[in-house]
């Protein structure tokens, strides 16, 4: 059974107040458009593109590889799973889930595991591995037939305090949503 969405009262009318834990619309029966609003700032119409590059810089630190067909394979990754979003077809926790269902503004995750990398160590030997990507967007009731991407990055889980680095990387995703909430994100 589908919980309803929290309401306040406000002298007569009601004022719906935004689920924090609502599933994504990347994972329902709509058919949301992809906006991206995050670094860089890009024209309406290049936003996949634009993402896929973010999420490609996100996942090249000095001394990562890249041949060819590996870097082609993690863009085609990264389109598909955006695309996918825009039908609703996306996994609930899988491959979206909320990232912080206690306090405005409803941010997801949009999650790949297991990005096939190479990295190129101090002693020149290599070390191949995966990494988790994570991007941020906003779902805003302003926009309700969009979703708005606004910060990617690899989720570092070597770090001594895994939840406080990607806290972080979830604040820079709110500072993009906040700063692009008075254009509508840019939206016509």
């Amino acid at each position: 059974m589908k919980r309803p969405a929290p309401v306040s009262y406000v002298e007569d009318r009601i004022a719906i107040v935004p689920n924090f834990d609502a599933p994504s619309r990347c994972s329902g029966p709509v058919t949301p458009t992809f906006r991206w609003y995050g670094y860089p700032q890009c024209e309406v119409g290049h936003d996949v593109n634009v993402a896929v590059a973010v999420l490609v810089d996100a996942i090249s630190p000095a001394g990562r590889l890249w041949n060819p067909w590996s870097i082609q394979m993690a863009k085609s990754e990264f389109k598909q799973r955006i695309l996918r979003a825009q039908r609703g077809e996306l996994r609930p926790v899988d491959e979206v889930k909320p990232v912080d269902v206690a306090n405005p503004p409803p941010l997801y995750e949009i999650r790949w595991q297991g990005i096939p990398v190479t990295d190129q160590l101090p002693d020149g030997s290599r070390r191949h591995g995966e990494v988790l990507v994570r991007m941020y967007h906003s779902e805003p009731a302003e926009a309700p037939s969009h979703f708005i991407g606004h910060h990617a990055h690899e989720k570092d889980v070597a770090v001594e305090d895994v939840n406080a680095a990607q806290q972080q990387e979830i604040r820079t995703a709110i500072g993009w949503h906040n700063q692009g909430q008075p254009s509508r994100w840019g939206l016509p």
